[in-house]
């Protein structure tokens, strides 16, 4: 499992923007720096000789600044280049152990703590279930789960922490809400970076899994992306032209709370939106239920009714076509007002993608004028784990804040 950080370490190059990277440092000393920084990142191991080639800096200035990012431990020898037939030079290349990267999923039932290299290859995995899932008591599980990991015994250490959690987030990383988790104002970032003292990026699940789905590279050069994310709540996020689109507050992608119908607006929702309590995955499996088409004791009564479709069930068909016919009408909004290249599915709908995309696409065929590709999402389960991991670099500043 791995995201790949080094499009976020070459820092636009390839046409990759990130919201969160840093300008260059001040001094040109230190841009040249992070210009062969990024090169030995992005083209590494590599010569000496080379660096000098692609960067345009001269051999005197390049085996200078390779000196000083040894001298940090940035940069490692990685022995010889027996290719050239002649004297062979010394390759060096990024050290990806200099420091790790801690990213958490704060889902609805569990806790999944990653820690990453400085590439993006996940080193070590761990799940825990809290008891209780929500409330205050969860609160209080996530930040002794967040400080216990970063003070372990893990070497190197971690330089900065991504945490994704299933609910809208404010730029200050306030959890403005989280149905699931019953959780209401959290300053969920002060409160780990209080207890860490690392750099703590908190954000929603919906736009890290669509994070880590651009830069999974999965989708070629779409440049507009959606992602649509189906747990308990419906979520989603919006990443344009390689930066997740936060709107004014942070909050923008609640696909969940949009309205169904106009008598919606006589209901005010404090916990889930009104869509998602039609269309998340216990709104479909309760309507579903009402019908008799499944049990809710069933452990997974979703899947059941999938299974039902399958295997030809009228009923149960009849039902879905329902469902699909109300996400179609949503996201035939969301087309109209971002035209993305692709929108892709995670959570409770991908396992039957086959099942529910088909008929998506022909609804969205008779009504929007550049239809978007639809597709399961390539990061499957991991995607917010992944994205937690990239938005825990862009927080510790890319390569540039490494070499302060």
């Amino acid at each position: 499992m791995r995201v790949d950080l080094t499009r976020l370490a070459r820092g636009g190059e390839d046409g990759v923007a990130t919201s969160a990277f840093p300008g260059p440092p001040e001094s040109g000393k230190d841009l040249h720096r992070l210009r062969v920084l990024r090169r030995i990142v992005a083209d590494g191991p590599i010569s000496r000789v080379e660096l000098s080639r692609r960067t345009g800096l001269a051999p005197a200035t390049v085996n200078r600044l390779v000196a000083g990012l040894e001298g940090q431990g940035l940069v490692v020898d990685a022995g010889e280049d027996l290719r050239t037939g002649g004297r062979p030079s010394r390759l060096v290349a990024f050290n990806r152990t200099y420091g790790r990267l801690l990213a958490v999923d704060v889902a609805d039932r569990h806790t999944d703590l990653g820690w990453f290299d400085l590439t993006g290859d996940l080193i070590e995995r761990r799940r825990l279930v809290p008891n209780p899932a929500s409330g205050e008591p969860r609160v209080e599980h996530t930040v002794r789960a967040v400080t216990s990991a970063v003070d372990g015994p893990e070497r190197p250490p971690v330089l900065a922490v991504g945490v994704s959690v299933p609910g809208p987030v404010d730029r200050d990383g306030e959890v403005v809400f989280a149905p699931s988790l019953r959780w209401h104002h959290v300053p969920l970032a002060e409160l780990l970076h209080e207890h860490t003292s690392r750099t703590v990026v908190v954000e929603n699940d919906a736009n890290l899994i669509a994070l880590a789905e651009y830069l999974d590279g999965a989708w070629g050069t779409a440049r507009s992306l959606v992602c649509i994310a189906v747990f308990d709540g419906v979520g989603s996020g919006i990443v344009e032209n390689g930066r997740v689109w936060r709107g004014a507050s942070g909050t923008a992608g609640q696909f969940g709370r949009m309205l169904t119908e106009v008598g919606s607006l006589r209901h005010t929702y404090e916990g889930f939106g009104d869509l998602e309590l039609r269309l998340g995955r216990a709104g479909i499996a309760q309507r579903a239920a009402r019908q008799s088409l499944v049990d809710l004791a069933s452990p997974d009564p979703l899947a059941d009714l999938m299974h039902a479709v399958r295997d030809g069930d009228p009923d149960a068909t009849r039902f879905l076509d329902e469902v699909l016919d109300e996400y179609a009408f949503s996201l035939v909004n969301v087309c109209a007002i971002l035209a993305p290249d692709v929108i892709t599915f995670s959570g409770a709908f991908a396992p039957f993608a086959h099942l529910v995309l088909p008929g998506l696409l022909a609804r969205l065929r008779q009504q929007v004028a550049d239809v978007p590709r639809l597709v399961t999402a390539a990061t499957g389960q991991d995607g917010p784990l992944l994205g937690a991991a990239a938005s825990a670099f862009q927080a510790a500043g890319g390569l540039a804040g490494l070499m302060r």
